[in-house]
């Protein structure tokens, strides 16, 4: 009796053996697992899913997960090659567009120079110039944001004095601010470098600008501080109707605050956007009663 009794002890001590070694390979495994699919986050990390033992189920499972890799990475390629050859295409189009309507603006132009029209005609060639500046500006907006989503080439940084750059954008805002009689407020810190693209700066600051005169109610205000390490850029104007505006979308494509009354392709603040993320900037909206304000982290 007392052999028997001992023998099932040591049965059922060898069985919970095994199967606490089960339990232990089993989660090594899956942590594993985990370590591995973590590596597969970066999109040049191309080594197969391996196991450590040979359990058939985790074997299968290993294969499943490298199928499925392998499946993610020729849609990707695809992906990114159909966005090169329609970059390709749209910057050709663009390209085609543009030159006919400089050249019918050129002649455009001169029909006005000769001062040979009636009032009529003149008031119809005006409106018919306007019309094909804004289409002009127009292809030229999509030829630049092709360019840049399309752009792998690398920045070229150089040390800019970002408070004199930026007071001189602002300065060159006088006419329209004049003109409409709006409120300004600038508080621009002196001294403040950063490293960075010029050309990008430029046209985040220019896109930033065009955004204020085109929705500018009665106030515009511009400010740099330098808070510790990081720069803060903020661009702010009051807005005539907010219920117009989600904010949550200003940065999108094609969105405008009015589609019907506003100028401009909607592309502005999507390229500010783009030109930040680039540059390893943060940047956001928000809306606070009628003031509307673009702030940047540098």
């Amino acid at each position: 009796m007392e052999i028997l009794l001992g023998t099932t002890c040591v049965c059922l001590l060898v069985i919970l053996c095994v199967l606490l070694w089960k339990y232990i390979s089993l989660k090594r495994n899956i942590r594993h697992f985990s370590q591995e699919l973590e590596k597969l986050k970066d999109s040049d990390y191309n080594q197969p899913v391996k196991v450590t033992d040979f359990d058939k189920d985790l074997v299968e499972l290993a294969v499943k997960i490298n199928e499925h890799s392998d499946i993610q990475r020729q849609l990707g390629a695809e992906y990114e090659e159909r966005q090169k050859q329609l970059g390709t295409v749209i910057t050709g189009i663009s390209h085609d567009f543009r030159t006919p309507l400089t050249a019918s603006l050129g002649y455009l132009q001169m029909i006005e120079k000769s001062g040979e029209l009636s009032d009529k005609n003149a008031e119809y060639l005006g409106i018919a110039m306007q019309k094909n500046q804004y289409l002009k500006a127009l292809s030229d907006e999509f030829f630049e944001l092709t360019k840049i989503e399309n752009n792998n080439d690398e920045l070229q940084l150089e040390e800019v004095n970002l408070s004199n750059f930026l007071t001189e954008t602002v300065l060159e805002q006088h006419s329209w601010i004049a003109e409409r009689n709006i409120k300004t407020d600038f508080d621009i810190d002196d001294g403040i470098l950063i490293h960075t693209d010029l050309h990008c700066l430029t046209r985040i600051l220019n896109n930033l600008m065009s955004n204020a005169q085109k929705y500018t109610a009665d106030s515009f205000g511009v400010k740099l501080k330098q808070d510790g390490d990081c720069v803060v850029l903020c661009v702010s104007n009051t807005i005539a109707d907010s219920t117009s505006l989600d904010v949550d979308r200003v940065f999108e494509p094609f969105y405008r605050m009015d589609a019907r009354t506003a100028g401009g392709s909607g592309l502005g603040l999507y390229v500010v956007k783009l030109l930040c993320v680039r540059l390893g900037w943060s940047v956001g909206a928000e809306l606070n009663d009628t003031v509307f304000a673009v702030t940047i982290l540098i």
